[in-house]
C-alpha cells in the first residue's frame, strides 16, 4: 500500500511540477497585466499585515482549498482549481484590496498544508 501511494505521489509530482513552475513564472506577468489600470492605489505600496485581518476571506480560501482537495487525485481538476484560485486572488485584490487577497491566499495555503501535506509540498 505504501509503495503504491508513493508511486502515485511521484506520478502526480512529475505531472504537476512543470505546470506549477510555468504558473509561478507567469504570476509576475499576470500581476503586471492586472495592475495596468490606475485606480489611485499602487499594489506594491499597499501594506499587508502578517496577521489575518479579513476572516471572511481567510475562511473562503479554506473552503476553496477543501473543495480542491476533494479531487486531489485528478490532475486536470487540480490544475483548473489552482488557476481558479490564482484568478480569485487577483479579483479579490482588485475589488477588496491586498489585505483581503493575502488573507484569502493564507486561508487556502493553510488548509492545504494542514490537510494534504504531500500536495502542499508540490504546490508551495
Amino acid at each position: 500500500m505504501r509503495e503504491n501511494s508513493y508511486d502515485n505521489f511521484m506520478r502526480l509530482k512529475s505531472r504537476i511540477l512543470p505546470l506549477l513552475t510555468a504558473a509561478a513564472l507567469s504570476a509576475p506577468l499576470l500581476g503586471a497585466v492586472s495592475s495596468c489600470g490606475d485606480d489611485g492605489q499602487n499594489p506594491q505600496q499597499q501594506k499587508v499585515s502578517k496577521r489575518v485581518r479579513d476572516k471572511k476571506a481567510y475562511a473562503l480560501g479554506g473552503e476553496h482549498a477543501r473543495k480542491l482537495l476533494e479531487y486531489a487525485d485528478d490532475e486536470g481538476r487540480v490544475q483548473d482549481g489552482l488557476l481558479d484560485t490564482r484568478a480569485r486572488i487577483s479579483n479579490i485584490n482588485a475589488k477588496l484590496g491586498a489585505q483581503s487577497a493575502a488573507d484569502y491566499e493564507r486561508g487556502f495555503t493553510d488548509y492545504v498544508r494542514k490537510n494534504n501535506d504531500s500536495l502542499a509540498r508540490i504546490i508551495f
